[in-house]
């Protein structure tokens, strides 16, 4: 019978990943507690964990061994944490009766699923933070497995946030029914992959476009992609094609708007890899944009985060603009740099 493991093992042989043993460990770990789950006896003396908890740094592989075990049982759900309480605040908002409202859509998520797959479980807000045990004390009931994966210990989850002891008992929760298991790898894959794959793609066609997105998609699951807002002073930033630290966005969005170096600060602390596409040529009509596409990239270059390109030109050829050719000369320094591309 081809497993998770035989999967996995089918990606090595590949070339597709190289083998990890944390990994590895962690998908026959997992693959036991999900055989004990649906294996257990009414009257079993034995506990039964509710779900598997996968913690750790970004770019260590987490969305991807959620992907296998989902690829791999064929009768669940994957979504991303965002999405997730999406459709659970529209059940609530939709609901005549607003104290059923979580119940029903765990009941109606039952007759379709019995395993959950939440990619990227953070809690930034009290909204979420309130309900969030409410929601896998529903799992439960209905025994609904849940398999999670995070970027932090469940210890560290709201950490400082507001009324966070009303939120300290789904700690606990995650703690005493879950598996909690910690990849602790030091390799960011995420990196490694951006290290031996070219990050700059010039000019736009249809061949350099299809390159970029497919290494997008080497990132992320297409499917199970969110939308994130950022705060910023008096007004929120709204981006779509987004991970819980990645997004894909067109320069248009993110240069031709009225943006600062505030703004931009604020999206390089939250996405650690950028993919920027369709960024044109600068002349005089563009001296804004430029700018601005400056200050983008000097805030993503001091939060040491990675961008990926898809740009008209080639870096030395991007800028027309004789008043900004100094200014433009630090920019192509660091994108030459963050993008592991050499100047001719």
């Amino acid at each position: 019978m081809f497993d998770v493991i035989d999967q996995y093992n089918s990606f090595v042989e590949n070339n597709f990943i190289k083998k990890n043993k944390s990994q590895i460990d962690f998908l026959k770990q997992a693959d036991k507690v999900w055989s004990s789950f649906t294996k257990t006896k009414l009257f079993s003396k034995d506990k039964i964990l509710e779900g598997i908890y996968l913690y750790g740094e970004v770019g260590t592989g987490k969305t991807f061994l959620l992907n296998l075990f989902y690829q791999n049982t064929k009768m669940g759900k994957k979504i991303h944490f965002n999405n997730l309480m999406n459709e659970i605040h529209e059940e609530v908002k939709n609901s005549k009766n607003k104290d059923l409202a979580i119940e029903n859509y765990v009941k109606n998520f039952n007759k379709n699923y019995k395993i959950i797959f939440i990619d990227e479980l953070h809690i930034f807000n009290i909204v979420d933070a309130l309900i969030i045990r409410k929601i896998f004390y529903f799992f439960s009931k209905y025994k609904i497995f849940t398999l999670i994966s995070s970027n932090f210990h469940p210890d560290y989850l709201y950490k400082n946030g507001l009324q966070r002891n009303d939120f300290l008992p789904f700690i606990e929760l995650l703690k005493n029914n879950f598996f909690l298991y910690d990849i602790n790898i030091i390799t960011d894959f995420r990196r490694q992959t951006l290290n031996q794959s070219k990050t700059y793609f010039t000019p736009i066609n249809k061949d350099t476009t299809n390159e970029f997105e497919k290494l997008f998609n080497r990132f992320v699951d297409p499917a199970n992609l969110t939308t994130i807002t950022i705060n910023t002073k008096s007004r929120e930033l709204e981006f779509d094609k987004c991970t819980s630290n990645l997004m894909m966005i067109d320069f248009e969005n993110l240069c031709e708007v009225n943006f600062g170096n505030e703004d931009y600060k604020n999206i390089a602390d939250k996405f650690k890899l950028v993919f920027l596409k369709n960024v044109p040529e600068f002349d005089n009509q563009k001296k804004d944009s430029c700018r601005r596409f400056i200050g983008l990239i000097d805030m993503l270059y001091e939060n040491n985060c990675s961008i990926v390109i898809l740009a008209s030109k080639p870096i030395n050829s991007l800028n027309n603009i004789n008043t900004l050719t100094q200014e433009f000369k630090r920019t192509a320094s660091r994108l030459y740099e963050m993008t592991i591309v050499k100047p001719d």
